[in-house]
């Protein structure tokens, strides 16, 4: 009997089973094609995840985020383990293990909500979370839940955990209208999701089962117990060991409110130029599966992105003021770049920085002008145009003085002579183009230059005088292959000699003039500053420059006040900068090509008679070889002699007054005795010696007397013998030959 019961009763169980199978089966079927029915739809996630694939110059993933449809976005390769980690661990610990369904967390959510008979608990995986916040509502229902599940599996089949856990790091919403990780830590830290402690993880972490309730700047202690609970959880899943747990623990909770700036750093200006490249708009970009290979040094970019940020550079109101800053290799490939304030990158005026591009590099070119060549500087009218130097005139000096300190009034008469077409034909190459005047000389160029316009015209000097277009994108491939790759035209604009010789000025400017801030020591850098503005105040003060392995500008704009100049704050960041990035390994100097030599300048010919004559003691100039000083110094002849008269036991020695120092010498017994720095001399008569003299001007020897023998005291009655030992002359008669 019991045996027929229990085989009734397994029939009807099984029968019960299989029509429940069958039921759900049925259920599903049917619901899943209704109207009801959600599809999984890969673009529904692209709208807040981004396909696309930037690389560095060492084929890495680039960590900076990137912001599309007011979300930004943040490689999960550029988190903390422990970051992403401290999600997994408070909401979906076996993550790694499922296939977007945790049966046994259903099982013991539908045994809850059956002891509590009503829906608390949803067991919802990181995957169902995601489906959930992309493509399903809030609501609580049997067939939402169904449809969740069914699209988490499809999820799953389609992505992997690593891309799963990247979307939904960067969609969660935190709060404050901050969705995404990166977004919520700039909100509440402000600070980069990179730079997350494993304190301020767990915080983010706990915060997402209800923002308003735990949320830092909302209840602190709420906030407190709720991290603690999370670092619990990373604890014992073994996410962090013992000693990080006790540290988290103890560090304190710092809601930093956010600084709002407006910062477009190297991803977003990479996206940017693909764009153009591409002809896409950047949502199409984003969503493709493109790989855009960068010039990009992840370690040079959090370089110039940490002394930026910790410039405290101020406008007149007392805000940061708007930088705008980039370093290129120097063939024009961008390696790190940062935007901060609406006038970061915009087109303006440069000032002094343009001389060298517009002025005297293009001279220099011509064969105009040398190093060495003379020029006026005093107050001039240029048919109604009057510049003035900040710190008054110098009149006659060199061009490489005027370089140096930056002379407005020889900038500009080197350009009146180089006549402003042929300036015009030397920025054209640069692509800077529109109807220059005068002012050119000191920077006003029509239209202006942005930082990259700039960056490129010094790139073209530190590339031995050739020009490419600067760019941050390298290559850009699709699943097809290459699409896109950076021509390097290196097209001449400067012969390499006529190149080398303004780059030797502007490795003087920063040893003695200008831009001496840069100067370390340890390796040439050759720069120009520029600064826009008037006694009220500055506008601009930017610094550009290069060593031989890269280019730089750094540009401060804004209402800057009048200490904030071209010679200080950019100078002082610059030299930040190159420390930090020539910490470990110096780059060499520049070479000159063969077609420059030094030249000895007279000193007297040049600065008393501006004169470019020969010496070879004078002072030193590089010159191009085609563009020579035809003359040699004329050296004075000199044919002095000593007047010796002796009275009684005194002798008395005169020499005649001429230009220079005389030094007056006593030779006895083979001892050579300085005796007198004058022009007159007046001692005893001890007995037999020879007197000379030597004339020394602005400290170099410039002539020697014939010796003088005394051989006896004179009486009363005759005079001291004399007599000139000329028997062999002596080499130093003579040393002014030729």
């Amino acid at each position: 009997m019991k045996k027929r019961f229990w085989k009734i009763f397994g029939i009807v169980t099984a029968c019960l089973i299989v029509a429940a199978v069958l039921g759900t089966v049925i259920y599903v079927e049917n619901f899943t094609h209704s109207e009801e029915f959600v599809r999984f739809d890969k673009n529904k996630l692209n709208e807040v995840y981004t396909a696309v694939t930037l690389l560095d110059d060492e084929g890495k993933t680039m960590n900076e985020s990137l912001s599309l449809n007011n979300c930004k976005q943040i490689p999960l390769s550029a988190l903390h383990d422990y970051t992403y980690m401290a999600f997994v661990a408070v909401e979906d610990k076996r993550f790694f293990e499922h296939k977007g369904i945790d049966f046994r967390r259903v099982g013991g959510a539908l045994l809850h909500n059956l002891q509590s008979g009503g829906y608390k608990e949803g067991a919802s995986t990181i995957s169902q979370q995601l489906i959930k916040n992309t493509h399903l509502d809030n609501s609580k229902s049997i067939k939402r839940k169904l449809n969740e599940m069914m699209l988490a599996k499809q999820l799953e089949r389609t992505y992997g955990k690593k891309e799963i856990l990247e979307m939904y790091v960067n969609t969660i919403y935190f709060g404050r209208n901050a969705y995404g990780i990166e977004t919520a830590a700039n909100v509440y830290f402000n600070k980069s999701a990179t730079d997350l402690t494993v304190s301020e993880s767990a915080v983010l972490a706990g915060m997402i089962k209800a923002p308003n309730v735990y949320a830092p700047d909302k209840n602190a202690e709420k906030c407190r117990a709720r991290r603690n609970t999370v670092l619990k959880l990373m604890s014992e899943q073994g996410l962090i060991d013992a000693e990080t747990y006790r540290n988290a623990l103890a560090e304190q909770i710092y809601y930093r409110p956010q600084t709002v700036r407006n910062e477009r750093g190297y991803v977003c200006l990479a996206m940017r130029e693909a764009c153009k490249i591409l002809n896409m708009t950047p949502v199409q970009l984003a969503k493709s599966d493109f790989i855009i290979e960068t010039y990009c040094n992840q370690r040079q970019q959090k370089q110039l992105c940490d002394i930026i940020d910790e410039d405290d550079t101020l406008n007149k109101n007392g805000t940061p003021a708007d930088v705008a800053a980039v370093l290129l290799n120097n063939s024009g490939g961008i390696k790190a770049c940062m935007l901060r304030g609406d006038g970061a990158g915009t087109k303006r005026q440069v000032g002094s920085a343009l001389k060298p591009i517009a002025v005297y590099a293009p001279a220099l070119n011509e064969r105009l002008i040398t190093q060495a060549s003379p020029i006026l500087d005093e107050e001039t009218d240029f048919n109604g145009y009057k510049p003035a130097n900040a710190g008054g005139y110098n009149g006659w000096t060199t061009v490489k003085y005027a370089v140096a300190k930056s002379l407005n009034v020889p900038a500009v008469k080197t350009l009146n002579a180089l006549t402003l077409p042929t300036a015009e034909k030397y920025l054209d190459k640069l692509g800077i183009r529109g109807e220059q005047n005068l002012s050119l000389a000191l920077g006003n160029a029509d239209g202006g230059l942005n930082v990259f316009d700039l960056a490129k015209c010094y790139a073209t000097l530190a590339n031995d005088g050739q020009t490419n277009e600067v760019g941050f994108v390298k290559n850009i491939y699709s699943s097809n292959g290459l699409i896109y790759s950076r021509e390097q035209k290196n097209e001449r604009v400067f012969r390499s000699g006529a190149n080398y010789l303004m780059t030797d000025m502007l490795v003087n400017t920063v040893d003695c003039g200008t831009a001496k801030l840069l100067k370390n020591g340890k390796f040439q850098v050759a720069a120009k500053t520029g600064t826009v503005g008037n006694s009220n105040g500055n506008s601009d003060a930017l610094v550009a420059g290069y060593t031989t392995e890269n280019t730089f500008v750094l540009w401060y704009s804004g209402d800057l006040p009048n200490e904030v100049n071209g010679s200080t704050a950019p100078c002082k960041l610059g030299n930040k900068l190159l420390s930090k990035l020539y910490a470990n390994k110096v780059p060499s100097s520049f070479e000159p090509p063969q077609t420059v030599v030094r030249v000895g300048i007279d000193k007297n010919d040049l600065y008393d008679n501006q004169l470019v004559t020969k010496s070879d003691d004078g002072e030193v100039f590089w010159f191009d070889k085609a563009n020579l000083p035809k003359e040699n110094a004329n050296k004075p002849h000199y044919d002095y002699r000593l007047d010796v008269k002796t009275e009684d036991d005194e002798i008395f020695i005169t020499l005649p007054q001429t230009k220079g120092d005389w030094r007056i010498y006593k030779v006895q017994n083979n001892e050579t005795q300085l005796i007198s720095t004058q022009c007159t001399y007046r001692g005893k008569n001890t007995g037999k010696a020879t007197f000379y003299a030597e004339l020394y001007v602005d400290g170099r020897l410039e002539y020697t007397t014939p010796k003088i023998a005394v051989t006896a005291a004179c009486d009363d009655e005759k005079e001291t013998p004399q007599h000139s030992e000329r028997e062999f002359p002596d080499l130093t008669d003579f040393w002014y030959w030729g």
